[in-house]
């Protein structure tokens, strides 16, 4: 064999890295052609202010929820320096997109601190999920960096709050927001008290919300608030009106308030100073035994344009709610007009929802809004037009007369302009034409009605102007002019899982005194209204009991306009289930 024959597999290697050459020559010229297409797109022409800032958002919206949180090996919003040269440029040259601290590994923990620089720093810690032996050493180099904290949300077991919290001593100048909750394991324990918290050197903090933990009511750090929340606080630490009087005269400023159990009663309680004036309140939320309500209420003086959130609780198997009317008539007698209004019925007591828009019977109550510390109060109806939610929590729905509650709280808040209302309530509810004519009857803009399990029997009467129920060969009465006339200017009725009795013998014996209010019923009062010169524009009706077409082309002779869902229900329908409630009608879910 000839020795200067080529080995194949030399010639193949060669050939190889001759491609390779080849193809590395054209990578960098196809590099920069890309690079310049890219800078013809109109997302690479934005001004690099402007993406730090969508980049910076980023990262904030991740560290909000903690849904999303950790621990991550790396933080999410880092893949924004991945992108291409000019995003990595950017980012890493924004500090303020590396002060997002959250519990992350140990690296990437330092990596964020070095590129935060001397940003003020925001800290993220839900040690509920995690197991606190391997995450011990992300507080201590956060703990470490106290000057530089501006932000610090904890959501603590008991356990861990115990250990880490007493190290909270050294002064933080630059925090603004401290949020720290408990979740306590054992509910009988007493709470975490916050004696030597940041050893009470915190002069920028503005914003504290607390959470089955608690300090002295006297501390320096609750001076110069302009928002507090106080949340499920135990008995033994709830402060007292005194103590909460005395609190909040050092928060001049005060815009956002919520005290959610957290006041202990204040059966006993006398005022040995002036009433508190909070001028800036824009925000108050209130969860406490009624008597501390009331001495609330009369003792600190917020401004009319003040949203309200208030839960009454029960005290003492006390069920008088009377001491709360003249506030409420106080409260809203000067407030923006209300125009819709929401009653909600359950077995442990009434939720009123007061709005100032026309038509916006569909909000949540007080009750729903609180439901989890977590995502709760995200759920809330601020800044929408809604001046007063109002919650009264019952001792014994037994002993409760509803209807004359009911009357109580509408007669003491100015509905002179009400538009519409929903009336909520049980199944077995239904409503006399006293309550109809005491508590919506006399008001002369009410337009709209909505009811969601509540028999019509009641209101049908009130609609008719009078017995709706006569002989046949009896002439059409004419409105005696001293009569009231039921809300005049109602011109749409909605009703909803609204069980109508299959017979009436009222109907049959030309007696409105034996009224049970059948499907037929109601077309003999609105007839009569009609006839009166007060016709029914629209009607709708839903999953309603013992009803069916001829009813409805009844109604649609003296109604404009009938919307039916065309469901004929009786309660053979619910037989099978015993689970299942016909009536479980979810109408305040706004989402």
């Amino acid at each position: 064999m000839d020795s200067t024959t080529s080995n194949p597999r030399s010639n193949t290697a060669e050939e190889a890295r001759t491609h390779v050459d080849d193809v590395s020559a054209l990578h960098l010229p196809i590099c920069a052609l890309r690079k310049q297409r890219n800078t013809l797109s109109a997302i690479s022409r934005f001004p690099p202010e402007i993406l730090a800032t969508i980049f910076v958002h980023c990262a904030r919206l991740y560290c909000g929820d903690f849904r999303l949180q950790g621990p991550w090996k790396v933080p999410p919003w880092v893949n924004v320096s991945y992108i291409c040269r000019q995003w990595r440029d950017v980012a890493l040259n924004c500090s303020s997109l590396w002060k997002f601290l959250l519990v992350s590994s140990q690296s990437w923990t330092e990596e964020l601190l070095y590129r935060s620089k001397m940003a003020p720093l925001t800290v993220f810690m839900d040690k509920r999920d995690l197991e606190w032996s391997s995450e011990l050493w992300f507080w201590e180099k956060a703990a470490a960096y106290a000057e530089r904290i501006q932000v610090l949300s904890l959501m603590l077991t008991d356990l861990t709050a115990e250990e880490i919290l007493p190290k909270l001593t050294s002064r933080a100048p630059l925090l603004k927001t401290l949020r720290i909750a408990v979740e306590r394991s054992d509910l009988d324990e007493d709470h975490v008290v916050l004696d030597t918290l940041f050893n009470g050197d915190t002069p920028a903090l503005r914003t504290l919300e607390l959470s089955n933990c608690h300090l002295s009511w006297s501390s320096s750090i609750l001076c110069g608030l302009t928002s507090l929340r106080l949340r499920d606080l135990a008995s033994p630490s709830q402060p007292t009106i005194t103590e909460l009087i005395a609190m909040l005269r050092r928060m001049p400023n005060l815009v956002y308030l919520y005290l959610e159990s957290a006041l202990t009663s204040a059966s006993q309680f006398v005022l040995n100073s002036e009433d508190l004036d909070l001028p800036r309140l824009l925000r108050l939320s209130l969860i406490a035994p009624l008597s501390a309500i009331v001495a609330f209420l009369t003792h600190v003086r917020i401004p009319l344009k003040t949203e309200a959130r208030i839960r009454c609780h029960y005290e003492d198997s006390n069920n008088d709610y009377t001491p709360l009317y003249p506030l409420l008539a106080k409260r809203t007698n000067n407030t923006p007009v209300i125009q819709s209004l929401v009653i909600k019925s359950s077995p442990d007591g009434l939720q009123f929802v007061f709005s100032t828009s026309e038509r916006d019977c569909d909000r949540r109550p007080f009750s729903s809004d609180t439901l989890s510390y977590d995502v709760g109060y995200l759920w809330e109806d601020w800044d929408c037009g809604i001046p007063l939610k109002l919650d009264i929590d019952f001792w014994s729905s037994r002993d409760m007369d509803r209807e004359d509650l009911i009357g109580g709280v509408c007669r003491n808040v100015s509905l002179t302009h009400l538009r519409s209302a929903h009336l909520f309530f049980d199944v077995s509810s239904s409503l006399s034409q006293t309550f109809w004519k005491g508590t919506l009857g006399h008001l002369q803009e009410l337009r709209f009605i909505k009811l969601t399990g509540v028999t019509v029997q009641g209101l049908a009467s009130m609609l008719s102007l009078g017995p709706h129920h006569r002989p046949e060969n009896q002439d059409r009465a004419t409105v005696d002019g001293s009569l009231q006339i039921f809300a005049p200017s109602l011109v749409e009725l909605e009703l909803v899982s609204v069980a109508f009795a299959q017979h009436c013998f009222g109907r049959t014996q030309s007696n409105s005194d034996k009224c049970t209010t059948s499907a037929l019923c109601l077309y003999d009062a609105l007839s009569r209204r009609k006839a009166e010169g007060y016709p029914l524009r629209e009607l709708f009706v839903t999953e309603c009991l013992y009803m069916d077409h001829d009813h409805v082309a009844k109604w649609e002779k003296v109604v404009e306009k009938v919307d039916w869902d065309w469901n004929m229900r009786s309660d053979d329908d619910y037989e099978y289930d015993d689970e299942y409630d016909p009536f479980k009608v979810d109408c305040f879910d706004d989402s």
